[in-house]
């Protein structure tokens, strides 16, 4: 029976390596990048129109206007994440009887960055680093799921330079330019029986096992990018932002290995093209009252150039030179709305809600990346202790919608039934230098 599957497991592996050659990670169902930079944006939500800490290079860079002197910046968000599913078989039967949950499933977005005026009136030079996306999960080894993912660790980096000019009193530009980084790897149970008869990822696992092979992916590449900002303010307790984000086509590149039930190893390399969509987004802020503000933004992802991934390997395998996996997103959005109260000169609470939405369709839907519908409830405080620090901390809830998918077209099928949620924890510190 080994012999077997040593002998079928290379023939196979045109027909699923694709399965693992586009893993964005867990991004908001919005889009690329995670929007949960900085604790005003976690905590109530809308941030484009009055980002008033250095988070503001990558909400809207040119709210750098907003700021004095020279700033150093950190923060850090965390993402903990509870998922919980069962998987159809070609009956329309859920298996197992229990629910399946990741052992672990964790995203982290740290952000550090530094900004001055160089003694300048009307301008602001920032530059920063961080990772809109840092992402990594582990499923069980013994439930059927091992055949989508076992473990996946996506890393989508960036470092920004900022120039900000404010125009007029009323009116401010500004724009960044960035390196953008992006380091997946992923790994997977590919079986013989499985790619056959996909009911057969139900069978116990002492049956299947002896059949497994581990699938390893991994690969990283560099980019470029550019973003462009405006803040505009009619009316002295009325501020309006824009922000235009360029997309970047980028070679990752990386080793696939395919260790079979004997460990004998058939590897190869692949350069496969990623494509970071363009994003805009508005939004408004409103002082209505004294100690009060008002924000909403709006944000819109162009993923409908997501339709197909396309990867050349270096050797061929079984005389293909290059695989091409359907993705046939659409494009998705953002909006929220948010209330800020100063509570006290030194003390400010926060409170918002939002709703977010997937670019991805049932039949593309995976495990790997199992962004859905959601809403979220959000809240957060900072507190300027003394001149020149400032202390905030948020929490942000999000729910996912129902997933029911049964038109799967990925390899096995990735038809799922299952629930989602996020508790996701902000903590930031301006220092006044």
């Amino acid at each position: 029976m080994r012999s077997f599957g040593r002998c079928r497991l290379p023939a196979l592996l045109p027909a699923v390596v694709m399965a693992l050659l586009w893993l964005p990670g867990a991004a908001r169902a919005g889009g690329f990048h995670n929007a949960d930079i900085g604790v005003r944006r976690m905590g109530m939500f809308a941030s484009v129109a009055r980002p008033d800490d250095l988070s503001a290079m990558f909400h809207n860079p040119a709210g750098l206007v907003l700021m004095e002197g020279t700033q150093f910046y950190h923060s850090q968000s965390w993402f903990f994440v509870d998922l919980g599913m069962r998987m159809y078989d070609s009956h329309g039967d859920l298996h197992p009887d229990y629910e399946i949950h990741p052992d672990w499933n964790i995203g982290f977005i740290p952000f550090i960055g530094l900004a001055s005026d160089l003694g300048t009136e009307r301008f602001r030079f920032g530059v920063a680093a961080y990772s809109p996306n840092a992402y990594g999960a582990m499923m069980p080894e013994d439930e059927p799921s091992r055949y989508h993912a076992t473990q996946v660790l996506f890393l989508g980096s960036r470092a920004s330079a900022t120039v900000a000019w404010e125009v007029t009193d009323k009116f401010a530009i500004a724009a960044n330019a960035n390196i953008v980084h992006m380091y997946l790897t992923a790994t997977r149970m590919m079986n013989p029986l499985v790619l056959q008869d996909p009911d057969r990822r139900f069978d116990p696992p002492e049956v299947t096992a002896p059949f497994d092979s581990k699938l390893e992916l991994d690969g990283q590449g560099l980019a470029w990018s550019a973003d462009f900002g405006v803040l505009f303010q009619p009316l002295k307790t009325l501020k309006l932002g824009a922000m235009f984000s360029g997309g970047a086509d980028t070679a990752v590149k990386g080793d696939i290995t395919l260790t079979g039930p004997d460990g004998k190893k058939t590897e190869t390399q692949h350069r496969t093209m990623m494509v970071i969509p363009y994003t805009m987004q508005v939004g408004v802020n409103w002082e209505f009252a004294p100690d009060f503000e008002i924000g909403a933004d709006y944000r819109y992802y162009h993923y409908q150039v997501l339709q197909e991934q396309v990867s050349k390997l270096d050797d061929p395998v079984m005389g293909m030179n290059e695989f091409a996996d359907p993705k046939n997103y659409g494009n998705s959005g953002n909006w929220c709305v948010g209330i800020l109260y100063h509570v006290t000169p030194a003390v400010e609470v926060m409170f918002g809600y939002q709703e977010d939405y997937t670019p991805i369709p049932n039949k593309t839907y995976s495990l790997e990346n199992p962004s859905r519908d959601q809403i979220g409830i959000s809240g957060g405080i900072r507190w300027q202790a003394l001149e020149r620090h400032r202390f905030g901390l948020a929490l942000i809830r999000n729910w996912f919608d129902l997933v029911d998918v049964q038109e799967s077209l990925t390899t096995p099928p990735t038809n799922v039934k299952g629930h989602g949620s996020t508790v996701n924890l902000g903590l930031d510190y301006t220092w006044k230098l």
